[in-house]
């Protein structure tokens, strides 16, 4: 057992691993990741899916208001290009332009074994619904977490799995994205396999190679960003090896199929749904070493301006993204890989989190307390915490999907320096969230509902816990 679940990105590497899925998916474009091992040119066929009810038919008694798969519209082709190569571990990311808003479309990817053959070979499909057009009302489902490692409760078998995604699957058909907010991988545990490019690469091929995995996100968009295990644990020394090897293995198979980096070359962006808008911050590239905090109200002892979690860089960027986004947006979330409440307080969170830097912290609240309607998003500690920060902003912190808890370790302080603690839960291997966000009902107050699934309660079918956060007025 030992022996299977440590070595087994060794035991079977994945090298002959296919992957097609949709990526970031704007209201006219989609970025698709694709790894293809196998050679030859490549085609992209894509058609519109549109309600049978919307088309004329003869039989107009039919009340079949289903989806017709093959015949409701033509395909169109956006042409052949070469296959990845063994630069890039075989991955690419190829864009669908000049697609139209709020359309579900089907696209499928060919490949021909050389310009002589005639015929191409279906490798795959996926399936995803643009977003609607820039400002305009919407109602948005998508789900929430972090930390992953694939057969975590071990289960003797050939074929690992990764249970929280098996869990999201019985949801999948209305979620419109997922935001994995970090640890993908986990580099170090159980053991740190050395720090060139193909150790990481191997261990994404190990999760994309999962059951679950495959069918969920052939379905499902997802967006990432990524934290410490990606590289090491609590990662604070910027761009010192391993970082290089980490983030090349990390761009290709979730950086790049994200929304377009707010500075070339960075993995902070930003992004809207309709009215609905989104920062997903780096909290790992950019920190420096933490600040010594307060045991009992989690403030700094003495105020240091040198010490940064986002970097001036990024976080200038982001003060400027809240003030474009304060009356243009309906609702804001900001993401984050590590939690922005002090109530974690352990050694280790205690210098991890963002109550590891509290100078920081308090200049970022301070601007975003007078932000309406905006959320923070996090996971890292393998519990869950719904809080109200001082600022008045709930964070609603959700992990670990799928791996180990720590019942015996550390303590969450509840209403600690201002904050008020709505919900919190420490067990369950399995847990994420899924909010629904509706700016459509009333467009001057938005719902925010949030939905905590965990596999211990109601198998995952049902939410275990559920909050409505009161919207505000916001023009």
């Amino acid at each position: 057992m030992v022996v299977d679940f440590v070595y087994r990105p060794i035991i079977t590497p994945a090298k002959d691993l296919f992957v097609f899925r949709p990526g970031y998916v704007s209201h006219d474009s989609a970025r698709l990741h694709i790894r293809y091992p196998d050679g030859g040119n490549l085609e992209l066929r894509y058609k519109e899916l549109v309600p049978k009810a919307s088309l004329l038919y003869q039989n107009t008694g039919s009340d079949d208001t289903s989806i017709d798969f093959a015949n409701n519209s033509p395909w169109e082709s956006a042409g052949e290009f070469g296959p990845p190569t063994e630069d890039t571990d075989y991955t690419s990311t190829t864009a669908l332009l000049n697609l139209q808003p709020a359309t579900r479309y089907l696209v499928e990817l060919h490949s021909r074994e050389s310009t002589l053959h005639t015929q191409t070979v279906l490798l795959g499909s996926v399936e995803f619904k643009t977003s609607p057009l820039p400002h305009q009302p919407a109602r948005l489902r998508f789900g929430t977490g972090s930390c992953i490692k694939p057969n975590f409760p071990y289960r003797p078998s050939w074929t690992h799995d990764i249970y929280g995604f098996a869990s999201m699957l019985d949801h999948s058909d209305s979620l419109d994205l997922i935001m994995f907010m970090g640890d993908f991988i986990y580099a170090d545990v159980p053991l740190y396999f050395g720090p060139e490019t193909e150790d990481y690469r191997r261990l994404y091929r190990q999760v994309y190679a999962a059951q679950s995995s495959r069918r969920l996100l052939r379905k499902v968009p997802m967006l990432h960003v990524y934290d410490d295990h990606e590289i090491k644990n609590n990662w604070h020394d910027q761009d010192q090896p391993p970082m290089g090897s980490a983030m090349t293995a990390y761009n290709e198979y979730n950086g790049l199929p994200n929304p377009p980096p707010a500075v070339s070359g960075a993995s902070y962006y930003n992004f809207t749904y309709g009215n609905i808008a989104f920062y997903a911050w780096d909290t790992r590239r950019y920190r420096t070493r933490w600040e010594t905090p307060n045991t009992d109200s989690g403030e700094a002892t003495t105020s240091d301006d040198e010490h940064t979690m986002l970097g001036q860089e990024q976080k200038q960027h982001f003060i400027q993204w809240l003030h474009d986004v304060n009356h243009t947006a309906a609702v804001k979330f900001v993401i984050s890989s590590v939690p922005v409440t002090a109530g974690w307080s352990n050694f280790d969170s205690s210098q991890d989190t963002w109550r590891g830097y509290p100078t920081e912290r308090a200049e970022i609240l301070n601007l975003t307390q007078h932000i309406p309607n905006l959320f923070y998003l996090s996971g890292d500690r393998h519990e869950m915490a719904a809080v109200e920060l001082p600022s008045g902003n709930i964070e609603f912190s959700t992990s670990p999907v799928s791996q180990f808890t720590f019942p015996f370790v550390g303590k969450f302080k509840k209403d600690i320096g201002g904050e008020h603690t709505i919900h919190y839960r420490r067990p369950g291997h399995v847990k994420y969230g899924i909010l629904d966000v509706d700016t459509e009902s009333d467009p001057d107050t938005p719902r925010i509902t949030y939905s905590l699934y965990t596999t211990d309660i109601h198998h995952g079918k049902r939410p275990a816990w559920v909050y409505e956060a009161k919207g505000a007025h916001w023009r």
